[in-house]
């Protein structure tokens, strides 16, 4: 019961929406679970794999693994991937895959302009034995397991330098599940990356996640790459009353947090980062860590690859 109660709390204070999707700081390195649009965006096969403690310390926190894989076809003009999502928080959890799909167009000398459909299945368990409750009916007394169809779309345009992106998530809504909902979510993304010189870029870039109904998520993001090897920035974290006005201005403080993040260019093929999430709020002692692997499957012919890749 005390678990219970604790992961309740901090739902709470997280907002239920927020955490129904799940959270992670390194998309700024791989946006397909964000956005379908940007399957294929890499221009080789890419692997991508993450995971993510978040709140460590605390009993039943969130744990969220994942694993991407896209790549490009049909002469560069179809993206197409897969991605894998495991989320875990308390008794609660969720996996859910997706097939992803961008069709591509040249637009300008550099730009190309994408629209992405990600089809998928999503499957909620609920498993009554964590909670340590059998005195509730309405607990279940083993794992309770659905599955629900679910769609994303997207649109994404990016030159060799700046990028930008609109798409939504949890589309099919089914009011008559047991479980809770996930609202709805939009997000908008949007970065460039400046030369500092021969050995310094600059990239700054947004986040907005929006769902209509609580004060928006929006990451502020700021990042160096050292000699095209070494990507060092920082992510704010915070809510904002974008879109609804309604909301109570400090309960937009209770998300606020800041996040450390670096991604090594190991080889022409490998990367590896690190992310490290510090709560700025009354959760000040609780903290996040998310690693990730990265790797490009390159053919011979493949010479015209950006090394390294911006976004």
């Amino acid at each position: 019961m005390r678990l219970f109660y604790t992961l309740l709390a901090l739902l709470l204070a997280f907002g239920a929406s927020a955490q129904q999707n799940p959270q992670y700081s390194q998309y700024i390195f791989n946006s397909m679970n964000i956005n379908p649009a940007y399957t294929g965006s890499k221009g080789v096969l890419n692997f991508n794999a993450f995971h993510r403690s978040q709140w460590t310390g605390i009993e039943g926190a969130p744990a969220t693994q994942s694993l991407a894989i896209d790549g490009i076809a049909a002469n560069n003009r179809l993206g197409v991937g897969v991605g894998l999502t495991r989320d875990k928080i308390g008794a609660q959890s969720q996996f859910s895959a997706y097939a992803n799909l961008a069709v591509k167009l040249q637009v300008s000398e550099t730009g190309i302009f994408s629209l992405g459909l990600a089809p998928g299945l999503v499957q909620h368990t609920l498993d009554g034995t964590e909670l340590g409750i059998d005195d509730d009916p309405t607990i279940p007394a083993g794992k309770e397991t659905s599955i629900k169809p679910d769609v994303k779309v997207g649109a994404y345009f990016h030159t060799d330098r700046f990028y930008a992106g609109l798409s939504a998530s949890d589309l099919l809504q089914f009011k008559d599940m047991q479980y809770i909902e996930p609202e709805r979510h939009y997000y908008f993304t949007a970065g460039y990356v400046f030369d500092m010189g021969n050995f310094v870029k600059v990239k700054p870039s947004v986040l907005v996640k929006e769902d209509f109904k609580a004060p928006a998520n929006v990451d502020l993001n700021a990042f160096v790459l050292l000699g095209d090897k070494l990507w060092l920035g920082s992510s704010y974290r915070t809510s904002m009353n974008i879109f609804n006005n309604k909301s109570d201005l400090k309960y937009t403080n209770k998300r606020t947090a800041v996040a450390l993040i670096a991604e090594l260019q190991i080889h022409r093929s490998l990367r590896l980062g690190y992310a490290y999430d510090k709560m700025l709020n009354d959760m000040k002692g609780v903290n996040t860590h998310e690693i990730s692997v990265g790797y490009y499957f390159f053919k011979k012919k493949d010479t015209r690859i950006i090394t390294p890749q911006y976004f």
